[in-house]
């Protein structure tokens, strides 16, 4: 399924974002932690239903292949198509292809209908490329747009990497626990940088 994902994001020159200043980022890569990100996660739901689970987690961005617009709904299509022919149970693939089609929608982490599959994949996406990882992001993009000063790398973390620090979406402990830790990094890294910048004065 992995090898399928990757193949279809590289023949339609999809793997990566059309920003120039997003040229590190991967799609592939991406749903590869957010597979794993969802396998650290699982454990505090023992009764999600993991083939479910890990399936969505592979296929749940393959539908940039057709474009951003709509990539959750375009990417359920997808899978159905890959299940039927490979010969998928057909409720496991309706499954699958449904949570697909809303990992898009953080809000249904509060929804109390919301299955325990959907909501480790909200969580699983929303945890991946935040924290350390969010810094780094924004450090590559502003120097790809020709950043040139410590000032202005503070202050893209501020307004990206930082929205982190208002934010409280998750739902699961352990998920809870990741994402404070993310907030914990952010905020010392931050300080550190504003101390040596000297910003207090």
């Amino acid at each position: 399924m992995m090898d399928f994902v990757k193949n279809m994001l590289e023949k339609h020159n999809a793997i990566k974002p059309l920003k120039p200043n997003q040229s590190f980022r991967s799609r592939y890569t991406h749903s590869i932690r957010i597979y794993k990100w969802c396998q650290r996660l699982v454990a505090d739901l023992p009764e999600c239903n993991k083939d479910i689970l890990y399936t969505a987690a592979i296929f749940h961005d393959v539908g940039y292949s057709y474009g951003k617009e709509n990539h959750a709904e375009a990417s359920a299509k997808i899978f159905r198509e890959y299940g039927k022919e490979n010969g998928f149970d057909k409720d496991f693939i309706d499954e699958v292809a449904r949570i697909i089609s809303l990992h898009s929608d953080k809000s249904l982490l509060k929804d109390p209908n919301s299955t325990p599959e959907l909501i480790i994949l909200l969580e699983a996406d929303l945890l991946d490329e935040e924290g350390c990882m969010g810094i780094v992001w924004d450090l590559l993009s502003k120097g790809a747009l020709g950043c040139d000063n410590y000032e202005d790398s503070l202050s893209e973390i501020w307004h990206h990497s930082g929205h982190i620090l208002k934010q409280d979406y998750m739902v699961t402990p352990l998920a809870r626990k990741y994402w404070d830790e993310k907030k914990q990094f952010v905020n010392e890294f931050l300080a550190q940088f504003s101390s040596d910048l000297f910003m207090e004065d």
